[in-house]
């Protein structure tokens, strides 16, 4: 019968578990840091508009051995995104599919494929990361903030370290002015009162401005001649009145009229008319000139 010794039981476990911590030392992906942060900031708002800031997140190997691994990217809160502000990550071109929560199933362009990290654990990999954030009409000025985590992941799936990206979005206040139903463009635009009746009140046909706000604004009026019509080579004044939704507005530019809400991204539309009432004055040619302030709040 043959002996063997416990000895020789012991000494053969031993060269398994150091087997075992080489091949774990080979590979070790890991980021430099547990959380990031990313700011950006959308100073021009549109139709359409989008701005884009990219960064970088930096790999490296704790291992002996170059390696390779995946990047994944999740949602940290399980509340939905406001859809005004949903951010597109992409990485070298290729568009990241952002999973629902950690525990979601993985996609086919969830998982990014990141090769070559350098062993030694003294060099990084700089993996390049773009943002992209729709900056349309409808938004709200002010910062939001998403919140990601990122997580280095073997071909199992299995996680090798985690980091929270936090980004944050600035929108400035911002304001968008339209004059509607008037000859010109958006800047300068002509309002023909046609031939003043000196009987009875004129009144222009409807026109009006369009309105669009990231935040609550407010509207002023300033009348170069306070609210007259000027003879373009006497002397002569008429009178005129000029109403927004009915209501008489301030032609001096001194009381603004305040709107406490941002626009959706249709805007807000103020219907505009010009009246003049009976009036004495010699014929001619009669203007005047009215400058409209929109002003972000």
């Amino acid at each position: 019968m043959m002996h063997v010794s416990p000895l020789s039981y012991a000494s053969l476990g031993l060269l398994g578990l150091f087997a075992l911590e080489a091949s774990a030392l080979a590979c070790e992906p890991q980021f430099l840091q547990s959380a990031q942060t990313i700011m950006a900031t959308a100073s021009e708002v549109g139709n359409q508009d989008v701005i884009e800031t990219e960064a970088q997140i930096l790999v490296r190997n704790g291992g002996q051995d170059e390696c390779a691994a995946f990047l994944r990217f999740s949602r940290f809160s399980t509340s939905a995104p406001d859809p005004s502000r949903i951010i597109t990550l992409s990485t070298s071109g290729q568009t990241i599919d952002v999973l629902p929560s950690e525990l979601s199933a993985a996609s086919l362009a969830s998982d990014i494929f990141i090769a070559a990290i350098p062993g030694g654990g003294t060099s990084s990999r700089p993996i390049p990361l773009r943002m992209t954030f729709p900056t349309d009409w409808g938004i709200s000025s002010g910062t939001s903030s998403e919140t990601f985590l990122v997580q280095l992941i073997d071909e199992t799936g299995a996680a090798f370290d985690d980091l929270v990206l936090t980004v944050n979005l600035n929108v400035l206040p911002s304001v968008k002015l339209r004059i509607v139903g008037a000859t010109g463009n958006d800047r300068i635009a002509r309002i023909d009162l046609g031939p003043l009746d000196p009987r009875q009140v004129t009144r222009s046909n409807p026109f009006g401005v369009r309105v669009w706000s990231t935040s609550p604004y407010s509207v002023t009026f300033a009348s170069e001649n306070v609210g007259m019509l000027a003879h373009v080579n006497a002397g002569d004044r008429i009178g005129y009145e000029m109403r927004a939704a009915g209501r008489e507005v301030d032609l001096s530019g001194a009381s603004p009229g305040a709107f406490g809400r941002k626009t959706d991204a249709v805007g807000d539309y103020h219907p505009l008319e010009i009246a003049v009432p009976p009036f004495v004055a010699q014929a001619g040619d009669y203007r005047d000139r009215v400058v409209i302030t929109v002003t972000a709040g």
